[in-house]
């Protein structure tokens, strides 16, 4: 996984896991095997260094990195890193406390921006250890920081009260194992007590007006392990996963909270978000592209001066999780998606403006949708170039071979939807649902409740009673009864390509 360029040149000697090793290590090896990690991702490199007695000095260090389809460069300067070997053959890395990257970025259809940006750090200690097959980084700060110094766009700086940035992280601690070799492998685990940041920026061009945003975020980790080849071109994803590319990381807090202020043509805006804990996964190779993560206890609350009322919402918990074949195969790839939302709730202001008698329960919402399957990739989806001749041909890059619907549920308003069901694809036919393979499967529905809501919505004028009525008929025609204001439905497609309901033929 890719970190930002600060994050590199302040802990840029990864931390590890496990103990000191008891073998020898050189200052001119673990200057080697972080130069070596720099080019590997495309950084251009460029310093002097000198050895006196023990310690390696590596001066007028400067790491620069073009950004994609030519739009600028980003470079990182420090003034000198300086390598010392210790008796016990561990070595000490020591970083200036202060550094400064430099953003020049070039869109071809926007506007031209340089940007300074001011790096920091407090109490930075890092220690290597190991050999040359295998090198163990450790490190610990007190304080990481990173600030704007100077923004120019189209030539024109701005003032630093009208725009400023400023990111802070500490008891910051973490461990890495790295291992050399045409693929690089590489194990981190990090911990920060806190990350706080404070964002002031102008109104965009042609506007007037402001907007601010501040807060933190409380415990993070990070963990992940990556494999990364020699002179990779991280512009060309394709050859990069072709080469060995691959990660999996993941990364969590336990508390978060954020104020915000936006302010325009003299009206404003403020509100804030906070949550209990949030989590985060990324992986991908050749093969997988796999996304998850989850959060708890999330608030959300909104004024302005164009707002009737504060708005205040919650939700419960939210999770997605989302993993799929990505890489050509020959035969069909598991894959699965889950999207869930449990328990969100609004601010009684916000009901009062379309049920103002308290017609509708209020009992928290909640959406759950968990799918799993199987399917064929026919392409490279990391080389646009053969994705857009498929586009162009009309090709599928993709053939879904089977649906699992596991759970589903719709639960508002005093009604609840529940599914689960599952469906296998004929791809060799593509006649029978013009143009979509042939599926072949059974699904099956409850509903609760929808005639109580059908009735307090005609009598809160919300749904005409035509309407109603059609509602009505739609679920007779679908489902039976089950019980009091209950209806389930059975939706069969059978191998034919005929669409039953209840066992009634509807297609």
């Amino acid at each position: 996984m890719r970190f930002s360029s600060s994050t590199a040149a302040l802990a840029l000697a990864a931390g590890a896991l496990g103990t000191p090793a008891a073998a020898d290590l050189t200052a001119q090896e673990v200057w080697n095997d972080m130069r070596s990690y720099l080019s590997s991702f495309g950084y251009e490199v460029t310093a002097t260094d000198s050895m006196s007695g023990d310690t390696l000095s590596v001066r007028d260090m400067t790491m620069r990195l073009p950004l994609p389809e030519d739009g600028g460069t980003v470079a990182l300067e420090l003034p000198e890193i300086s390598f010392t070997e210790n008796e016990d053959g561990t070595v000490s890395v020591a970083y200036p406390e202060t550094s400064e990257m430099r953003v020049e970025a070039r869109p071809p259809d926007a506007e031209a921006v340089d940007m300074t940006l001011a790096v920091m750090h407090r109490d930075l200690e890092v220690l290597v250890s190991g050999d040359d097959s295998q090198m163990t980084y450790d490190y610990t700060a007190s304080e990481l920081g990173l600030s704007l110094a100077e923004l120019v766009v189209e030539g024109e700086s701005l003032d630093s009260d009208k725009v400023s940035v400023d990111v802070t992280a500490s008891g910051m601690a973490g461990q890495s194992v790295v291992t050399p070799g045409e693929l690089r492998d590489l194990e981190q685990r990090v911990t920060v007590a806190e990350v706080s940041y404070d964002v002031n920026t102008p109104a965009m061009e042609g506007e007037r007006g402001s907007a601010a945003f501040d807060g933190a975020l409380r415990a993070l980790t990070f963990e992940g392990t990556a494999r990364i080849p020699q002179d990779m071109d991280m512009q060309d994803m394709s050859a990069a996963f072709a080469a060995g590319y691959a990660f999996d990381g993941q990364i969590g807090y336990t508390g978060g909270n954020t104020d915000f202020t936006f302010e325009e043509d003299g009206q404003t805006v403020t509100g804030s978000t906070s949550s209990d804990r949030s989590h985060f996964r990324a992986a991908m190779d050749a093969d997988r592209l796999t996304y998850a993560g989850s959060g708890a206890g999330t608030q959300i609350n909104v004024e302005g001066s164009d707002l009737p009322f504060p708005i205040e919402a919650a939700i419960g918990e939210t999770a997605f999780d989302f993993s799929a074949p990505v890489g050509t195969t020959e035969d069909p790839e598991p894959f699965n998606l889950l999207v869930e939302l449990r328990d969100f709730t609004m601010g009684e202001q916000i009901w009062a403006m379309f049920d103002p008698g308290q017609m509708l329960p209020r009992e928290p919402a909640s959406i759950v949708m968990d799918i799993a399957g199987m399917a064929r990739v026919l392409g490279d989806v990391f080389d646009p170039q053969a994705m857009q001749r498929m586009a162009m041909n009309e090709d599928v890059p993709a053939e879904l071979h089977a649906l699992d619907l596991s759970q589903f549920l719709v639960s508002m308003l005093g009604a609840e939807l529940t599914g689960q069901g599952a469906f296998t694809f004929d791809n060799s036919d593509r006649a029978t649902f013009d143009g979509m393979p042939r599926p072949e499967g059974t699904l099956s529905l409850r509903l609760e409740g929808a005639e109580a809501l059908l009735d307090t919505l005609m009598q809160m004028g919300l749904l005409p009673q035509e309407q109603a009525m059609g509602a009505r008929m739609m679920m007779g025609m679908f489902a039976v009864p089950a019980g009091p204001d209950t209806l389930e439905s059975t939706i069969e497609i059978n191998e034919q390509g005929q669409v039953l309901a209840n066992g009634q033929r509807i297609q």
